[in-house]
């Protein structure tokens, strides 16, 4: 089983797919590293766990139950902080013509961002398995 990131806007459909992101998850120790030494907020910082969370629970719930534990857990952040961390990500990869995957779906998320904050809406960056 691997795990992704996706990226969902508050204003998203309810039948939108994201993307699987999943150069973001397998970078993101190494990002939070590059965020450290960049002096930007990690990363790591801005992705909802939560759905992982239930994954691994050894709770006994229904859908109904864990689709209203998830509302409840759910992280969603401003896309202006997010896209702070993203953008000097994308330009210092790019600029040591790093992993084209992984600066792919870096450029991903900033279009997201720039949507959310367009249209005033939170995003969540959701670790899935």
């Amino acid at each position: 089983m691997s795990t992704v990131l996706w990226m969902i806007l508050e204003n998203d459909d309810d039948d939108f797919a994201p993307d699987d992101l999943a150069a973001l998850y397998a970078s993101m120790d190494a990002l939070d590293e590059q965020c450290a030494d960049l002096s930007v907020a990690a990363f790591s910082d801005f992705v909802d766990f939560s759905d992982m969370e239930l994954n691994v629970s050894e709770e006994d719930m229904g859908e109904e139950e864990a689709e209203q534990w998830l509302a409840d857990h759910a992280k969603w952040v401003s896309p202006a902080e997010l896209l702070a961390t993203l953008r000097v990500l994308e330009q210092a990869l790019a600029e040591a013509g790093d992993d084209e995957e992984l600066i792919e779906d870096l450029r991903y998320c900033i279009e997201r961002c720039e949507t959310a904050e367009q249209d005033t809406v939170s995003v969540r960056l959701i670790a899935v398995m």
